[in-house]
Parts: C-alpha cells; sequence; structure tokens
C-alpha cells in the first residue's frame, strides 16, 4: 500500500522568480484541478475544483481531503455546506465525505470554494498555486477491492 508523503514547499526571499508546487494530485487514486471562475463576486474570489477518482483503483473511500494553497495569506474561505472547510495562512483545507463502495467508476465531484484576501485588489489577483488530494480508505469488507482495500 502506497502512503501519502506531504509535499515540503520553502520560500526564499532572495531569489528573483518564484517556483510553484505543481497542482495536482500526490494521491495514488484522485487527481484534482483547480481553476478560477470568477475573480470578484462583490467579496470574494471564486474558484471551481473538479476531483476525479481513477477507475483503475478499486476500494472503499471514506473521505478525500483537498488541499489548496493559494498565492496569498487568506483572510476568509468556505465552500459549500456539504463540505467541510478551514484556512489558514495561504491554505484550505476542504473534506469530502463519501459513502461509497468500491470506487472504480471515475466518480468525479465539482465543488466551489470561495477565498478572500486583505483587499480588494489581492483578492482579484489571487491565484491557486498548488492542490493536492488525499483518500481516506477503508478495509473492503466485501473482498471486491482488487487491492484489498
Amino acid at each position: 500500500m502506497k502512503t501519502y508523503e506531504r509535499p515540503v514547499v520553502l520560500a526564499n526571499e532572495e531569489l528573483a522568480e518564484g517556483v510553484y508546487a505543481a497542482s495536482g494530485s500526490a494521491s495514488d487514486c484522485w487527481t484534482i484541478t483547480p481553476k478560477s471562475v470568477q475573480d470578484w463576486n462583490g467579496s470574494h474570489h471564486v474558484f471551481e475544483i473538479a476531483i476525479v477518482h481513477s477507475s483503475a483503483v478499486q476500494h472503499i473511500s471514506t473521505a478525500s481531503t483537498s488541499t489548496l494553497t493559494f498565492s496569498n495569506a487568506l483572510t476568509d474561505a468556505y465552500t459549500e455546506s456539504n463540505f467541510e472547510a478551514s484556512f489558514s495562512g495561504n491554505t484550505v483545507t476542504v473534506v469530502r465525505a463519501s459513502h461509497a463502495n468500491a470506487y472504480q467508476s471515475g466518480d468525479n465531484a465539482t465543488f466551489k470554494v470561495w477565498v478572500k484576501a486583505a483587499d480588494e485588489a489581492t483578492t482579484k489577483a489571487i491565484t491557486c498555486t498548488g492542490a493536492t488530494i488525499s483518500c481516506t480508505k477503508s478495509v473492503n469488507v466485501q473482498g471486491g477491492g482488487a487491492d484489498g482495500n
């Protein structure tokens, strides 16, 4: 079984250009794609997050956790009410609880995340610089999972 290792990002103010972690999944079963869909709705910048489960992996999943990193510190962030969301600094974490047996069908979901920075100009200019997703797997007691999970 593979384990998820959280990437480490270091900042060096003396460098002339920035290097960002690539968007995409570090998960063995999910991919994640964030996209800006509205840079100003009167108070927040709106991002649409698309997550897709691999059709090649079969297991029971009780939740997926999406971690989004933004280019600026946030003063507010939220998502739809049926998802658990929290933010700290420039990072938003969204947990999507699921009750699915043997994901193998290319399950997908889209949800929106509203983020706000210190002022209107910064909020409009904010970008999602990185996105990862992890999957909480549980034992498939029915025995149908190809990897035993």
